[in-house]
Formats: structure tokens, C-alpha cells, sequence
């Protein structure tokens, strides 16, 4: 199982996270430095742990159990099974620098919406070289991969899973919705082996870019745990919250 929340700057996150729970709107939290800057960096740190977190749904999809001896009655071909698990695989995967971008901007308070939180816009914004090397490190992890999804995505491409790619796809298809297509010898063609074939080139570049993205965001979030602490303590003036999240620090 991969996980994303074992690290001690998560659970920091998210303890400071249950302030949030004191106010009935955004409104009033935002009236507080401390709150305003812990709620916003577990927003951008949440959604990084999620998606990071479910690429064992990938896993599971790449490693399945179960599956039917026959596809007829699957909803979908072996072959679009293994174009759908590439394409959740590729989306997904790449999107983890995209979160990691954002969570780093809410940190800094570079200022940036979202959609723009690039490496070149963090840059500009004067994060430090080793924050700004590690991203580009992860971004070349992803090397092809980051290019293939957006040919997948935008595109319409399609990863060949073999030098004769349109052979497994008919095969699946007939599989799937006709009566199995068989050699000139009446034998079925491999379609199973062929399956096994593309899973496993999915596995490989699953398991080694699996280990490689444990070991970066466990190094980024040491770095983002360096920088926010110092960024938090002058936001923070100890003090009970009165009714709907008003603060009762100053009242005598």
C-alpha cells in the first residue's frame, strides 16, 4: 500500500487542521494569520495526500484479483482494461508534481491561484534553490510519461502495448463480444498472454516510479516543514475562541 501520511509535517498539518472546526464560515477563520495559513496549506496538503493515496486503487488495477477466465461478460475488453488502467495511471501520477506545486505555494505564500502554480511561476517567486530542485527532479521522474498523458489526454493516443498493436486489440474485442478468433489451426489466439505481456510493462514503470515518488515526497516534506514552522509561530497568539470562531484573545 502507498501512503503519503506517515510523515511527522502531515500529521502537523493535520492536527492544526481541527482549529479549522472553532469557525461556522471561512469569513471568520480568515480574521486570524495563524488559522488562515494553516487551513489553506492543509487544503493544498490533503489533496496531495489523496491523490498520491490513490494510486493504490491503480495498483490494485494493475495487480488484479479475481479476474474472469473469460471477458465476455466483463464490461470492458482485456485490452481496454489495459488502456484504462494507463490512462487512470498516467493522470493521476502526473497530477502528484501539479499537487506538490500547490502545497509548496500555500508554504511560501508565493500568492499564485492554482492553475498557476508552475515550477517557472514558483521560480519568480524566489522559493528556494533546493525546493526548486527537488520539484525539478520530480518532474524528471516523470520523463515520457508526463508527454504520454497529454498526448492521451488531449490527444487521443494510445499507448501500444505491442510492435503490432492492432492484433491484441482486435483479438480482445472479439473476445469480448464475439466468439474468440482462433489460428489456422483452430487453436485461440494467445489473447491471455498478451494481456499478461502489457500488464507487466505497466508494473514495471508503476513499481519503479512508485519507489522513486515515496523518496521525493518524503524529502519535500521535510524541506516544507523546515519553512513552515518559522512561517507559523508569529502568526500564532494563544487564546480561547468565543461562539461561531470570534476570537477572545484580546478581551480582558
Amino acid at each position: 500500500m502507498l501512503g503519503s501520511d506517515q510523515h511527522s509535517f502531515v500529521g502537523r498539518i493535520y492536527h492544526l487542521s481541527v482549529g479549522s472546526m472553532h469557525f461556522d464560515c471561512y469569513d471568520n477563520l480568515a480574521r486570524h494569520a495563524d488559522c488562515k495559513y494553516a487551513f489553506h496549506v492543509n487544503e493544498a496538503l490533503t489533496n496531495l495526500v489523496r491523490r498520491v493515496e490513490s494510486l493504490n486503487m491503480v495498483g490494485s488495477m494493475l495487480w488484479p484479483k479475481g479476474m474472469p477466465k473469460s471477458f465476455k461478460d466483463f464490461p470492458v475488453s482485456r485490452y481496454e482494461w489495459l488502456n484504462i488502467s494507463a490512462d487512470v495511471f498516467l493522470a493521476r501520477y502526473i497530477s502528484v508534481v501539479d499537487c506538490a506545486l500547490i502545497l509548496t505555494n500555500e508554504v511560501f505564500e508565493a500568492g499564485l491561484a492554482p492553475q498557476s502554480c508552475t515550477y517557472a511561476s514558483l521560480k519568480k517567486k524566489s522559493v528556494p534553490p533546493p525546493v526548486l530542485h527537488l520539484i525539478q527532479t520530480m518532474i524528471d521522474d516523470q520523463g515520457a510519461l508526463r508527454q504520454e498523458r497529454n498526448s492521451r489526454l488531449h490527444h487521443g493516443a494510445e499507448r501500444r502495448f505491442s510492435s503490432d498493436d492492432q492484433t491484441p486489440r482486435m483479438v480482445a474485442l472479439f473476445e469480448h463480444r464475439n466468439t474468440p478468433l482462433v489460428d489456422e489451426h483452430r487453436r485461440p489466439l494467445p489473447i491471455e498472454r498478451l494481456f499478461l505481456e502489457g500488464l507487466a510493462e505497466l508494473q514495471e514503470d508503476f513499481n519503479v516510479l512508485m519507489r522513486l515518488l515515496v523518496k521525493r515526497l518524503d524529502r519535500l516534506y521535510d524541506l516544507l516543514e523546515a519553512e513552515f514552522e518559522p512561517r507559523f509561530s508569529p502568526k500564532f497568539a494563544a487564546g480561547p475562541f468565543g461562539d461561531n470562531g470570534r476570537s477572545t484573545r484580546n478581551q480582558g
